[in-house]
């Protein structure tokens, strides 16, 4: 049985209330779920109240399943439905918890192999992550970091093909501009 069919199954059983469905489906897409929240809220607890959150949603959800596309794409779906809807709702209480900030760990900040200078570009990303429109971020997270084709993310977000590049496009240009800014800022532009 082919991943696609074991995850098909699952969701049919999860629709007439098989639990023990759920975890067939969180072995198989738990680990993309959490990286798409990590990447898209920024904070590994975040990431992991929205992973559960967001199986849950497809337990109860599932019985809405049309099976008009794939099951991981209906999930990613969710997962970033639901992310962007927490981002709206942290903008709406506009209060930044202290969870929320990443933090370096000092015992990896200088063993002098580039390490300094990694910690250094990871920063840079997230704040460049974070400055970013919540559907830019997502259009170039689904690309860049998980990957996706420009079809798979169409289906994701219910946005023909071409809108989706054209999208991708300006929130590529939207990173680079914002991490030239946010690099000359850190004062670690090379020369």
């Amino acid at each position: 049985m082919t991943d696609d069919q074991q995850a098909t199954d699952a969701l049919q059983r999860c629709h007439s209330g098989d639990v023990e469905a759920l975890g067939v489906l969180f072995g198989l897409f738990g680990d993309r779920v959490y990286r798409l929240c990590f990447h898209v809220l920024g904070s590994q607890a975040d990431a992991e109240d929205a992973a559960q959150e967001v199986f849950l949603r497809v337990f109860a959800k599932a019985g809405t399943f049309a099976g008009r596309s794939q099951v991981s794409t209906w999930i990613h779906r969710l997962t970033v439905n639901f992310c962007l809807n927490q981002l709206k709702s942290r903008k709406r209480k506009s209060t930044t918890s202290l969870e929320a900030i990443p933090q370096a760990d000092p015992t990896t900040l200088v063993d002098g192999s580039g390490q300094l200078e990694q910690t250094e570009t990871v920063a840079i990303v997230r704040d460049v992550l974070a400055r970013m429109p919540e559907e830019a971020r997502a259009i170039f997270l689904l690309r860049e970091v998980d990957d996706l084709s420009y079809r798979e993310i169409s289906e994701i977000l219910g946005l023909p093909a071409g809108t989706v590049m054209s999208r991708l496009s300006r929130a590529r240009d939207k990173f680079r501009q914002l991490a030239a800014g946010s690099a000359t800022d850190l004062g670690v532009m090379k020369e």
